[in-house]
């Protein structure tokens, strides 16, 4: 550990099934290291699981409640109804709304895209009403969706495991709102030019685990965080505790945690 203090992984999926065995261990892992991990519910079954863990882990796990657009693409009307009554039964249990976006990658159909974009309205709509962040994920669509966003009175926003490229990454800064980068700076060079090129200001940092492991062959878990700070630190030629100390200003304040 460095310093005093500590980090937070803003962007995780513990109370995903990979992690069913071993589910507490990784939590007291991550205690070890981390002021916080922020968990993201996606579906009904993600949302009631992660506010589970959020009333377990009090002032360690926080909930964001959301669907991912590549789900919502999908998505019928009747389980929409459901996932949204679910998350305004419980909104008071979350620290932000989403993820929720818009993933061109995996959807490739028109009507597919249209629908993301209407549920991503939806879920802006929410984050405004509940004056909430909303956590923003946009794959091949990170242009599209601030411009979307741009549109509503929305205060702040956080583009997840941002892999746009510099300009939109510029612009998303200008206006205030945040970037997230992932554990996989650790093996992308497109994500380490990135930091390269851009002022930590509304910077954080994330795991998104269980995916995106900086080690090879193995499962990512919220400790493994500290891997994310160390490249940040080697990129940007600064002390490791510098880049802490920027990232979980920008987390407490975004989330007011």
């Amino acid at each position: 550990m460095w310093g005093d203090d500590k980090i937070i992984d803003i962007h995780c999926h513990i109370n995903f099934k990979d992690f069913n065995k071993d589910r507490e261990e990784v939590i007291k892992r991550a205690k070890k290291k981390l002021t916080a991990i922020i968990d993201s519910g996606v579906g009904l079954g993600g949302v009631r699981r992660s506010i589970r863990l959020s009333e377990e882990h009090r002032h360690f796990i926080y909930s964001t409640l959301g669907l991912h657009p590549v789900n919502a693409a999908k998505i019928e009307h009747n389980a929409l109804e459901d996932l949204i009554r679910e998350i305004e039964e419980n909104i008071e249990n979350a620290v932000a709304v989403g993820e929720s976006g818009l993933d061109f990658h995996h959807t490739r159909d028109l009507e597919g895209r249209r629908k993301q974009e209407k549920i991503f309205r939806l879920f802006i709509k929410l984050a405004i009403e509940y004056e909430l962040p909303l956590i923003i994920h946009a794959r091949d669509s990170e242009k599209q969706a601030l411009k979307i966003i741009k549109e509503y009175p929305l205060e702040d926003a956080i583009f997840h495991c941002y892999s746009g490229n510099l300009e939109t990454a510029s612009r998303i800064q200008e206006e205030g709102y945040y970037l997230s980068f992932s554990t996989m700076i650790c093996f992308i060079d497109h994500q380490q030019q990135l930091i390269k090129n851009l002022p930590l200001k509304n910077i954080l940092t994330e795991t998104d685990s269980p995916y995106l492991s900086p080690f090879k062959g193995k499962r990512n878990e919220p400790s493994f965080i500290e891997e994310n700070l160390k490249k940040m630190a080697e990129i940007k030629n600064i002390n490791m505790t510098e880049v802490d100390k920027i990232t979980e200003k920008n987390a407490k304040k975004v989330f007011g945690i």
